[in-house]
C-alpha cells in the first residue's frame, strides 16, 4: 500500500496474560516499553487536565499514570518528552461506513489514524449488500494485524425494507447469530427499518432478538422527527444509540431517553451545529449521553480536514468545552460499546491508545499510539502494512450487460403529473413534489430547463430469477443539471444497484456503460464525453488506492458534477441517498418509487400520479 520501509504487522497483548508485568512496572519494579513525560493529561474520567503527568506502557497496556519519577527505563525502553503537550485518549468513532470512503479498510485505517482515530465500529452493511454474510467475514480478516480497533457492526437490514428493493443478498436472523458466534462482528449495525421495529415487523425483531441474546451492543437508525411515541418503542426494543438526530430536540430526547445521540457531522450530512444545541443551550447538563460521530466521511475530507479530529474542532467551535468535546469521542463512545475497561481513558489496565496534541482547542495531533506503538506523526503514517488480498469474487460485482438509450426510456401517451424527488444539499431526506410533464417522441424527458432530470435504478448483483433485468424509474430535482449531462454510481445506498441520473438518455446509458465497463464506481459525461472516472472495483464500492490517490479521482468527480451544473457540496454523497428507501419521504429502488411518510409504513408507489 505504501512505500515506507518494511511490511508492519500489529500485534495486541491481552491484559490477562500480563497483569503480572504490568504491575511490576507500575510499581517501578520492571522497566517499561514506553514513558511520556511530562504531559498534560486530557482526563476524561474526570473532566479536567492534570499537568506534570507521566505515563508508562507496558505490552501495550497502560501501566502508570501520575508522577512517574519512580518508572524504569531499560535499554529498550522508548522515552518521549511531551515538553508540556496535551495527552488524550485515542479518538473512537461509534459509527461509520467505511466504504463512503471509497477505500478498503486497510486504506481507511492508513487515512484515519494520523488523525487521531484510533477505534471504529464500522457498519458494513453496503458491501454486505453486495456480498451478503462473505462480506462480513471479509471485513474481519482485512482487519486483522492492524493497529486500528476494528468493531465490526453485523448489518442488520440486508435490504433495508425487504419486499421494496434487491440487493445482492438477504441476512435473516441466523446470519447474525453465526457472525457473532464467528467472531466476524462484535457490535449489531444499525437498524434502519424502524418502521419495522417500531410496527412489530417479526423479521427486524427476530434479527434483534439475535444480537440481544449474542449480548450485542444494539445499534439504530430512527430517521424521524416524531419523537412521540415512536422513538421511545424503538429504544424499548434494546437500541443503545442513534445517529440520526437532526435537531437538538431529537438529539437530547434520545440522550433523556438513555439512547446515545450520535451526533453526526461527515461530509455531506452536517448535523452537528443544529444537534450540540441540546448541550450548549443547556449549561450543566449531563452529557455522558452524547457522542460524536462521522457516518460517511469521503476521502477528500479524510485527505484535507481530517476525521474525527474535524468533528471536535466543529465541537468546541460551537461553544463545547475542549475537555467536554473530547469525552465525547473516548469515555462516551467507549461507554456506548460497552468498551470502556479497554478503551476511552488514560488509565491504568487500558490500551495505550495515546494522542499527543500540541493545540487542545483546534486539535492538533502530533503523535499517534496505538497499544504503545507509534504508528503516525506529523500527519503522517509511520508504520505501513500490506494489502489484502481480495478473492475474484469481491472484484468483479457489476452483472449487467450494456444499456442502450432506450433502456432509459419512460413511454407515455400524453401529459401527465408525476412524483419528483427534491433533494437538499447536506440532507439525507427528500421531499416529494408533483410536476407536470409533456411527453416528448412518445416518452417522458428530463427538463433541464426546470431543473428535472430523470432517475434510473437497475439491478446490477449476480442473477436471480425474477429480478434480474428489474428497474425503476423517477425524476428529481435540486440537481441543476445542464442539458447533455449524466452521473452514474454504483454507490447507490443501501442496495447499490446501479443508480444513473441525467438530462438525456444517450448520455445515462454511455455513463452507466463506463462502470459496467470498470466494474463499478462513479462517470460523470456531458455532450457526448467521459468528463470524469473513479473505478471502485471493490464491490463496485471501494477502489484498492491510498486515500489521496483516491481523494484526487473524488475530486475531478465532484469537479465534473460542478460543471455539469450540479453545485451541492459532496454531491456524490447526497444523491447517493436517493436510493435509501428508509429515509423520508420518496426514495427510488430498482422496484420503482418508495414513498415512506411521517408515522407511515413504507409503501411503493407509481411515478404516474394522474395523467391530464
Amino acid at each position: 500500500m505504501q512505500d515506507r520501509g518494511p511490511v508492519y504487522r500489529h500485534r495486541r497483548t491481552a491484559l490477562d496474560q500480563v497483569t503480572a508485568q504490568v504491575a511490576a512496572t507500575a510499581m517501578g519494579r520492571e522497566p517499561a516499553d514506553l514513558i511520556i513525560r511530562n504531559g498534560r493529561l486530557v482526563n476524561v474520567n474526570v473532566g479536567r487536565i492534570q499537568d506534570g503527568v507521566d505515563l508508562a506502557v507496558r505490552h501495550g497496556i497502560i501501566a502508570f499514570v501520575g508522577q512517574g519519577s519512580h518508572l524504569l527505563a531499560g535499554p529498550h525502553t522508548r522515552v518521549v518528552d511531551a515538553g508540556g503537550r496535551y495527552l488524550a485518549p485515542g479518538f473512537i468513532d461509534s459509527h461509520d461506513h467505511v466504504e463512503s470512503g471509497l477505500v478498503d479498510l486497510r486504506g481507511f485505517a492508513a487515512g484515519i489514524l494520523p488523525h487521531g482515530t484510533t477505534t471504529i465500529a464500522c457498519d458494513n452493511h453496503e458491501i454486505t449488500n453486495v456480498f451478503g454474510l462473505r462480506a462480513v467475514e471479509l471485513f474481519h480478516q482485512a482487519a486483522q494485524d492492524l493497529p486500528l480497533k476494528v468493531l465490526v457492526a453485523m448489518p442488520v437490514c440486508v435490504p433495508s425494507i425487504p419486499g421494496f428493493e434487491d440487493s445482492g443478498a438477504t441476512i435473516g436472523a441466523e446470519d447474525v447469530a453465526r457472525a457473532y458466534r464467528e467472531g466476524w462482528a462484535q457490535v449489531q449495525g444499525e437498524m434502519m427499518n424502524f418502521p419495522g421495529m417500531v410496527n412489530g415487523d417479526p423479521h427486524c425483531h427476530a434479527i434483534t432478538a439475535a444480537s440481544l441474546r449474542a449480548g450485542a451492543v444494539l445499534t439504530g437508525h430512527y430517521a424521524s422527527l416524531d419523537l412521540e411515541p415512536g422513538l421511545a418503542a424503538f429504544v424499548a426494543t434494546g437500541m443503545t444509540a442513534c445517529h440520526e438526530a437532526t435537531t437538538a430536540a431529537g438529539a437530547l430526547r434520545r440522550a433523556e431517553l438513555g439512547c446515545y445521540a450520535q451526533q453526526r457531522y461527515g461530509s455531506a450530512w452536517l448535523d452537528l451545529p443544529n444537534t450540540i444545541q441540546a448541550v450548549t443551550d443547556h449549561p450543566g447538563l449531563d452529557t455522558r449521553f452524547f457522542t460524536l460521530v462521522t457516518d460517511d466521511v469521503s476521502p477528500a475530507t479524510i485527505a484535507g480536514p481530517g476525521h474525527l479530529d474535524r468533528v471536535v474542532r466543529v465541537a468546541i467551535a460551537q461553544g463545547v468545552p475542549p475537555i467536554q468535546a473530547i469525552q465525547m469521542v473516548t469515555l462516551n463512545a467507549a461507554q456506548l460499546l460497552e468498551r470502556s475497561r479497554w478503551i476511552g481513558t488514560l488509565s491504568p489496565g487500558r490500551a495505550a491508545d495515546i494522542l499527543v496534541l500540541s493545540d487542545l482547542v483546534n486539535v492538533v495531533v502530533d503523535q499517534v499510539f496505538a497499544d504503545g506503538v507509534e504508528v503516525a506523526a506529523g500527519g503522517r503514517m509511520t508504520v505501513a502494512w500490506a494489502d489484502h488480498p481480495y478473492p475474484d469474487w469481491a472484484l468483479n460485482s457489476v452483472h449487467l450487460a450494456p444499456l442502450a438509450a432506450d433502456d432509459f426510456r419512460i413511454p407515455a401517451q400524453g401529459p401527465a403529473q408525476v412524483r419528483v424527488m427534491r433533494l437538499f444539499p447536506g440532507q439525507v431526506h427528500t421531499v416529494e413534489e408533483v410536476h407536470r410533464l409533456e411527453p416528448a417522441a412518445g416518452s417522458l424527458a428530463a427538463d433541464p430547463a426546470r431543473d428535472l432530470a430523470k432517475a434510473a435504478s437497475f439491478y446490477r448483483h449476480e442473477p436471480k430469477p425474477g429480478i434480474t433485468g428489474s428497474r425503476g424509474f423517477g425524476f428529481v430535482t435540486g440537481l441543476g443539471l445542464k442539458p447533455g449531462a449524466a452521473y452514474a454510481t454504483t454507490l447507490a445506498h443501501d442496495c447499490h444497484n446501479l443508480l444513473v441520473l441525467g438530462t438525456d438518455d444517450r448520455a445515462m446509458a454511455q455513463a452507466a456503460n463506463e462502470l459496467i465497463r470498470v466494474g463499478g464506481g462513479l462517470a460523470v459525461v456531458q455532450d457526448g464525453r467521459v468528463q470524469a472516472l473513479l473505478p471502485l472495483p471493490l464491490a463496485g464500492l471501494m477502489a484498492l488506492e491510498p486515500v489521496p490517490e483516491t481523494a484526487a479521482r473524488l475530486e475531478a468527480v465532484e469537479r465534473a458534477l460542478a460543471q455539469a451544473g450540479c453545485t451541492l457540496p459532496s454531491a456524490e454523497m447526497t444523491i447517493a441517498l436517493l436510493g435509501l428507501i428508509v429515509l423520508e419521504e420518496l426514495h427510488l429502488s430498482n422496484r420503482g418509487y418508495v414513498s415512506l411518510k411521517p408515522g407511515q409504513p413504507p409503501k411503493l408507489v407509481d411515478l404516474v400520479v394522474a395523467a391530464d
